[in-house]
Formats: structure tokens, C-alpha cells, sequence
């Protein structure tokens, strides 16, 4: 007979967790409102989470705010990454193991689905387990019940369970890269978090965000000019909100003032002003049209200098001396 880890939460949680806000998501264009809406009705029940989105979008905020506007906010929230370990290790981690499972288990150890017990687990980068380890995973979703490895004894626990992928799971189930059953066990409420491309409006509240935790280690008091701001929305932001985070911190280190102004910004952000026509009809110099094609291009590689240098059919030292030159 199996142990019975499973421990209802508390009513009284749930009243003071609702009344929280999603912390971390920062924005109000109507993308972000959605995700509020959604986060807040998933999280009065105990329904399985799927995150969905690209790199640097913020996965593991919304779990966290799943986690803190549920009845189970005061019980551990215990995140796994699911790409950094090898698979026995990682088969250790989750599930824990008794002592002698295997070379070098001399004493047993409880793993992450025993700690998150009466709370959540977190799962980043679900895509990434192998197959065996996915059967294991869908045996916890069914039953709630697992054994360590090198045990005998089912344990049972009360976890809820969120998952996030930046991959597409439906196109790994016809690779048999992924299973179909556990697909639609943990896809029972997606969430798809949008990118920061199309969310260019709340760029200014995050980037004041980033501004004001920065300056509290940094150099006290600190703003984000216009024009800095203009560079900012004019990004594509392939790296996301997690890019623009590190971006504004850049900037925070090099500028020596309280305002953070477009030479504080990478070279690449700074061009984007290369598709913005003066507001004259007076023709430019030749070398102007050069700066501004060489920045345009720039822009639309993200900045990486070396597809840039193709697409203008120069050499990359070339395109590096004429970034010089122009002042880029």
C-alpha cells in the first residue's frame, strides 16, 4: 500500500491570494489584459497549465502568477528546467531515490514532485524530456502517483502541474518526439503569452520598470528620454522582454546621467531611426543615404552584422568600417 503525501489546501488562501496581482506582468495593451483574464480564471482551479511562446516572454511569470492567485499560493512553487539535465538525473530530480538505486545513491533522496506537494511544479521547457521520462510524467498526471527510482512503493501527491514549451508540441507528435497522450494531458489550459513585437505599447511601462530596479543598485534616479523610447518601440525584439530587460541595464551601466538617451542604447537599436525620412523635402548628401540603407539593413537583421553584410554584398570588415565611419 502506497504513502499518501496529499494534504488539501486551505480555504482561508484563497480569499488573500485572489486579491493579489499577477506580479512580474507588466503592461496593459489588450494582449496582456487577455493573459490577466486568463491567469486569474485558471488560477481558482487546480486545471492543468500549458505556457506557451517564444524565448524571453516571461513563461515563468505567468506560472508564478497562476501559483500566487490560487488557493495553493502558500505552499512551495518549485520550478524544473527540463533541458538542463542529463536523463537519469534528472529522472532522480523529479522523482527522487532510494538509497542504493544506483553507483553513489547512499542515502534516499525525495525529489521535486515530493517538495512541490500541496503546491505547484513548474515545468520549463517541457519539449525537451525524453520519451521515458514523459511516460513517468503522464503516469503522475493520471494517478497523482510515482515511485522513486529504485523504489517499490507508489507515493501519492496533491501538485498541480504547469508547463511551458517555446516549441510547437503538436509538430514533435508525428516525430514520435512527443507523446501524444501527454500532449493533451497537459494541454488542457493553454496559454499563449504574446511577444514583445505585438506588444510595442507596453514597452514604456516595462522599460520604467527595468528602469527603476536597475537604479536602485545602479545610479539613484533615472529616466528613458523620448528618443530613447523611440529606438525602443521600433525594435523587433526577438529576444523579448527578457532582451530589453538586459538592454536597459546596459544602459543604466554607460549612462552617466539620470537620463537614459539613444548613445546609451546598443548599435543596433540606435539605427532604427534609419527608416524615419526628414520631415523636409531637401534632398540628402550621398553619404547620408549610405548611413541610413547601411542602418535600415541593419534594423532588419536585428543587428547581426555578418547577414548584414550579405544582403549588401560587402565584406564584413568592410560593413564594420563603414559602421565606423558613418558614426553608426
Amino acid at each position: 500500500m502506497g504513502e499518501d503525501l496529499r494534504r488539501g489546501p486551505g480555504e482561508a488562501a484563497v480569499a488573500g491570494a485572489r486579491s493579489r496581482a499577477a506580479d512580474g506582468i507588466i503592461g496593459s495593451s489588450p494582449g496582456i489584459q487577455r493573459l490577466h483574464e486568463l491567469i486569474h480564471r485558471v488560477a481558482r482551479t487546480n486545471a492543468t497549465v500549458l505556457v506557451r511562446g517564444e524565448s524571453g516572454v516571461g513563461k515563468e511569470l505567468v506560472a508564478r502568477a497562476v501559483h500566487r492567485l490560487s488557493a495553493r499560493a502558500d505552499q512551495p512553487f518549485v520550478v524544473v528546467d527540463c533541458a538542463s539535465l542529463h536523463e537519469n538525473l534528472l529522472q532522480s530530480e523529479l522523482f527522487g531515490h532510494e538509497q542504493g538505486a544506483y553507483t553513489g545513491a547512499v542515502r534516499q533522496k525525495h525529489g521535486l514532485f515530493e517538495a512541490a506537494n500541496r503546491g505547484t511544479i513548474f515545468l520549463d521547457e517541457i519539449a525537451e524530456l525524453t520519451p521515458a521520462l514523459q511516460v513517468k510524467l503522464l503516469r503522475v498526471l493520471q494517478s497523482h502517483s510515482f515511485r522513486r527510482l529504485g523504489g517499490t512503493a507508489d507515493l501519492h501527491v496533491d501538485v498541480r502541474v504547469i508547463a511551458a514549451t517555446n516549441r510547437s508540441l503538436e509538430s514533435l507528435i508525428p516525430e514520435r518526439l512527443f507523446r501524444e497522450d501527454l500532449y493533451y494531458r497537459l494541454n488542457v489550459f493553454p496559454i499563449e503569452v504574446p511577444p514583445l513585437r505585438d506588444r510595442r505599447d507596453d514597452i514604456p511601462l516595462l522599460a520604467e520598470h527595468f528602469v527603476r530596479r536597475g537604479t536602485e543598485s545602479l545610479i539613484g534616479d533615472a529616466a528613458v528620454s523620448e528618443a530613447a523610447l523611440a529606438l525602443l518601440r521600433s525594435y523587433d525584439w526577438p529576444g523579448n522582454v527578457r532582451e530589453l530587460e538586459h538592454v536597459v541595464e546596459r544602459a543604466l551601466i554607460l549612462s552617466q546621467q539620470h537620463t537614459l538617451e539613444p548613445e546609451h542604447l546598443p548599435a543596433h537599436l540606435q539605427l532604427a531611426d534609419a527608416q524615419v525620412r526628414p520631415a523636409s523635402d531637401q534632398p540628402m548628401a550621398l553619404s547620408e543615404i549610405e548611413r541610413r540603407h547601411i542602418a535600415h539593413v541593419l534594423h532588419h537583421c536585428n543587428g547581426h552584422r555578418e547577414h548584414a553584410a550579405q544582403l549588401l554584398q560587402i565584406s564584413t570588415r568592410t560593413l564594420y568600417r563603414r559602421i565606423k565611419e558613418c558614426a553608426l
